[in-house]
């Protein structure tokens, strides 16, 4: 059996990137549910078509917070500290929004992910 690997540093770098028209590249992967709080997951969970979520600012506009130059200050939210929380927001197809820990991230693109 002939097995694809891609490192975690190459699937975050590939969250992060954008299409011709700007914007974010959509993106196939699989992760494990976790919560340590409920004592519950384990489930593998594949999501087929979607992208890296972007922010609103205070005047409505869409901003994605990889592109340079983004004011902090101009976000309708608190900022979600993925870099220390080691998590991402992704887009499903049907417009709902899910937070994942990037550690979970067992395939991306039909490759498997190696730390």
């Amino acid at each position: 059996m002939n097995s694809t690997f891609i490192r975690l540093w190459d699937v975050l770098e590939n969250m992060d990137s954008f299409d011709g028209q700007g914007k974010p590249v959509r993106f196939q992967l699989k992760f494990v549910t976790a919560n340590r709080s409920e004592k519950t997951g384990g489930e593998i969970i594949e999501l087929k078509d979607a992208c890296k979520c972007s922010v609103r600012t205070k005047k409505g506009k869409e901003i994605f917070a990889a592109k340079k130059n983004f004011p902090v200050e101009a976000r309708i939210t608190k900022d979600p500290n993925h870099w220390v929380n080691s998590t991402r927001n992704i887009l499903l197809p049907n417009g709902q929004k899910r937070k994942l820990h990037i550690r979970l991230i067992i395939e991306f693109n039909n490759k498997k992910v190696c730390y």
